[in-house]
């Protein structure tokens, strides 16, 4: 069995931590063309949210 390794969302501004994939939601993945300066995932823990 593979252990699966946590890695920092690719979406500069967030502070989640993804085990599956480059990003930690779809939100963030949709930035990938376009950055934003504040994070828009929905977790409650992200350090990258402007409110």
């Amino acid at each position: 069995m593979a252990s699966e390794k946590a890695e920092k969302c690719a979406h500069p501004p967030c502070s989640c931590v993804t085990t599956s994939g480059k990003y930690c939601s779809a939100e963030c993945q949709a930035t990938e063309k376009t950055p934003e300066i504040a994070c828009t995932c929905l977790h409650t823990g992200c350090k990258g949210k402007t409110h």
